[in-house]
């Protein structure tokens, strides 16, 4: 993106200019965008402002992206070992576990149904967190299926672990966040909405709606 820098540091003339312009602060950084008509100063709020004007979308944060490349491969066979566990598999009525997760599929089709865009969060995950700021950022609806609090127990809503593990076989995903847009699942955060706005697939996929309306 084409930008002029005016560098103002301590005892430069330009800290004058720049108090008049400010109505009386220097402080720096300050942006000037005379294609919105905006002044700001806070570095936080102008990276904000750069990102949601003029970017695809405002990237998550980059150190919980780093954690992610680390953990994800070592828990996603954690997460489908305990997923099946957790919603009942190692129970005697397997025709009672096999029903409760056809159920949980029907509700699961319906929440995706639901709206162009869902996503499937626990409340405190971190991951589920930016991957809603990122859309949020984006202004772009949707709604949010809670699975509960955490994955583990107690902390998951009743017919959560059922959810997640119709979740788990109808994508073969069983972690969350879970996003799908227009019934298609494009996967987590990280590994999923990122490089689809990136590639454009989530844009493809948002034109699909349009087109069939």
């Amino acid at each position: 993106m084409p930008y002029e820098l005016q560098s103002a540091g301590k005892g430069s003339p330009r800290r004058a200019e720049l108090a008049q312009i400010t109505g009386g602060s220097s402080q720096c950084p300050f942006l000037i965008d005379p294609n919105q008509n905006v002044k700001m100063a806070e570095s936080k709020d102008i990276i904000q402002y750069l990102y949601k004007t003029y970017a695809i979308y405002t990237p998550p944060n980059e150190f919980l992206g780093r954690i992610s490349n680390i953990i994800t491969p070592v828990l996603k066979p954690v997460f489908q070992t305990l997923a099946p566990l957790q919603a009942g598999s190692n129970r005697e009525d397997k025709n009672s576990y096999s029903t409760e997760i056809n159920n949980a599929k029907v509700e699961v089709e319906k929440d995706i149904g639901s709206n162009s865009v869902v996503i499937f969060t626990y409340s405190l995950s971190p991951f589920c967190k930016e991957a809603i700021g990122v859309l949020d950022n984006l202004n772009i609806q949707y709604k949010e299926i809670s699975l509960g609090a955490e994955w583990i127990p107690l902390l998951i809503n009743e017919g959560g672990s059922q959810k997640r593990m119709a979740l788990s076989e109808m994508t073969g995903q069983s972690s969350l966040p879970h996003i799908f847009v227009n019934g298609q699942s494009i996967g987590g955060l990280y590994e999923g909405l990122i490089p689809a706005l990136e590639n454009g697939t989530f844009w493809a996929l948002m034109k699909e709606n349009e087109t069939d309306s």
